[in-house]
């Protein structure tokens, strides 16, 4: 649009040049003509001097510099990852290009374009506020959790533009920067602050990832149809108070002693169990064997050993009255 008005006025103030060394030329020559023939007719003592022309053609070079420029107005181009909204005279939307290269429009047209890459909302705990090419940085999100308890949240979301939704994004906010600025980043910051108060003090103390995920989840539902896509949700830190995370520790330490202390006794009991065990087989094996010495038993031992001696060449001794003793064997 630009292009058009001042190689529009380029135009006009060429034609309009040289319209005007026409007329000039033209009266020059009309009083020279007159002042010719007064001369002949003796009413001058001199003859005129030839009146200076100034050439139409010096207003050719505004029209030419003027046409060039509409012509350069005519022709876009645009990068890989931007998208380029078309916006008629009159404030209409004439459609939009997302193929990168040169494109023609009308001279009456804006190119308005969006950066469609990939790029971050940062909220960082003092960070200030700033907006730079589609990407936004700001201060922590302050958040209450399921028990009402405050947390302070560092937060970075990577996010990218759906080309085919530029036109809708841009009769409804005008400029990419206020797209992200009262949308995008707005939204990251409720839906942070809401899904923080679906879960307790201990699991976003213990288990960032849950509640990274669930807040991954809820942004790409609400930006769904919107044309925001989110590729990354990365939860940095999330901060309470010291008499919070004291409060923690200190259950976290009952919990482990707790937990030993149990562990001891489960042993313990273990190891007592198992003593018992031993001692009642121990007891039941001897009761066994008391039980399996009866004297045919132990008469039967008694001859099987008096064999065996026999057999080896053993003295068996056998005093009058008495069981026979064995001896040692005859070599």
């Amino acid at each position: 649009m630009f292009g058009l008005v001042i190689g529009g006025a380029a135009v006009a103030a060429g034609l309009g040049l040289m319209g005007a060394m026409h007329v000039r030329n033209e009266r020059e020559r009309g009083w020279y003509d007159e002042a010719v023939a007064e001369y002949e007719e003796g009413k001058r003592y001199c003859k005129p001097d030839k009146p200076l022309l100034v050439k139409p053609a010096v207003g050719l070079v505004p029209v030419v510099v003027g046409a060039l420029v509409i012509g350069l107005s005519c022709v876009y181009t645009h990068d890989i990852g931007e998208a380029v909204v078309l916006r008629n005279l009159g404030g209409s939307i004439a459609g939009h290009t997302e193929e990168a290269g040169f494109h023609l429009k009308a001279p009456w047209q804006d190119a308005l374009t969006w950066d469609i890459r990939n790029r971050q909302i940062n909220f960082f705990k003092d960070s200030e506020y700033a907006y730079d090419g589609g990407s936004y940085t700001g201060a922590e999100v302050s958040v209450n959790d399921s028990s009402g308890t405050k947390a302070n949240i560092d937060v970075q979301v990577i996010y990218s533009l759906d080309a085919d939704e530029v036109e809708a994004l841009y009769a409804e906010y005008g400029t990419q920067e206020a797209f992200v600025t009262n949308y995008v980043s707005n939204d990251l910051r409720a839906t942070a602050g809401e899904v923080a108060g679906r879960f307790d003090t201990i699991t976003l103390l213990t288990d960032r990832a849950q509640y990274t995920q669930a807040v991954s989840e809820a942004l790409a539902e609400q930006w769904e149809g919107n044309g925001v896509i989110v590729e990354q949700v990365q939860v940095q830190d999330i901060r309470y108070a010291d008499a919070v995370t004291d409060a923690y520790a200190d259950a976290q330490t009952a919990e482990v002693a707790k937990q030993k202390a149990q562990n001891a006794q489960e042993t313990a009991k273990v190891e007592a169990e198992t003593a018992k065990i031993e001692a009642q087989g121990e007891a039941d094996a001897n009761r066994i064997l008391s039980q399996s010495l009866t004297d045919e038993v132990l008469r039967q031992q008694y001859i099987d050993a008096l064999s065996s001696a026999a057999k080896n060449g053993g003295l068996i001794v056998v005093p009058e009255g008495s069981q026979p003793i064995v001896g040692t064997s005859a070599q």
